[in-house]
């Protein structure tokens, strides 16, 4: 089923280049926090209902509205992934959103699901798994996931946040490359490891003061100095990522909002809030006091 563009008449490209603007009148607040976010050159977010039922292309400005009503589906580059009683696979194009015909997966999930545009992966109560979309079968792996947190794909790793018991988490996941993966230890406490994220051969995670970026080919990490805490999640896109970043200096005082910084040097900052980063390409998209901004490299 292909969804029509709506108000689509002055449409005209968002943003320009090293400059921040608002995103006007697109969407309603989503009852989860990690939406409005980018797959790809798309702004996806919420109606009324404060659901995921729409997009806003990047390229073009025109609005699209989803074949479906989704609670927190997984993006990719132009793709909207869910499973469960909702799941749909969603390919957004500037003609319309389609629904592709794929094989779909009606079972439950304890976060929301992950894709790359050619696998995806979902976590249910001490299991994994990860598959192509063409898939009709999912191997299943041994896993205690944490709630709430979604896996993460590289092209060549599964990674999720496990429970480690005594409210501590860890980072276990797969290697695909192998004939018969096994669950082996991303990263181990003593503290917790949180929030990990994939885009092409990477993974990155946050761990306490610091964000940790993974070469999923040569295992190379780097090692990123950040003070931004376990609310949202940094985003990812190739090998650049950028996160919330929080002040050190007491309330109050001038500069003591939060800021998004990018590895690359992109940033977010001014009076304010400035939170949940979404990172796709030149573009980062994130919410200035509750009011969604675009901040287009130069």
């Amino acid at each position: 089923m292909l969804v029509g563009l709506v108000g689509n008449a002055l449409a005209a490209p968002i943003g320009a280049s090293g400059i921040a603007v608002p995103v006007h009148d697109f969407g309603q607040e989503c009852q989860d926090p990690r939406y409005p976010a980018l797959a790809g050159p798309w702004i996806v977010g919420c109606g009324p209902s404060g659901r995921v039922d729409r997009a806003l292309s990047l390229e073009s400005g025109r609005e699209l509205r989803l074949p479906a009503s989704l609670s927190a589906p997984a993006l990719a580059d132009g793709l909207v992934l869910s499973v469960g009683l909702e799941a749909a696979i969603i390919r957004l194009e500037e003609s319309g959103a389609r629904q592709l015909d794929l094989p779909l997966v009606f079972s439950a999930s304890s976060a929301p699901p992950a894709t790359n545009g050619t696998l995806a992966a979902m976590l249910s109560e001490g299991r994994a798994s990860v598959w192509t979309l063409e898939d009709r079968s999912r191997p299943l792996y041994d896993a205690r996931p944490a709630a709430w947190f979604p896996p993460a794909l590289s092209t060549t790793h599964l990674a999720w946040v496990q429970d480690a018991g005594e409210d501590l988490e860890d980072i276990w996941g797969l290697d695909l490359r192998s004939d018969r993966p096994r669950p082996i230890p991303l990263a181990l406490g003593p503290s917790s490891q949180r929030h990990v994220v994939g885009s092409g051969h990477f993974l990155a995670w946050v761990e306490p003061e610091a964000i940790v970026l993974l070469e999923t080919d040569s295992g190379e990490r780097t090692r990123i100095p950040a003070r931004t805490g376990f609310s949202a999640p940094p985003s990812l896109w190739e090998g650049v990522v950028c996160w919330e970043e929080r002040p050190t200096h007491p309330p109050h005082e001038e500069g003591d909002g939060v800021d998004i910084l990018c590895s690359d040097r992109l940033r977010a900052d001014g009076p304010g809030h400035q939170r949940w980063p979404s990172r796709f390409g030149p573009w980062l998209l994130y919410r200035q006091d509750g009011e969604l901004w675009l901040r287009t490299a130069p």
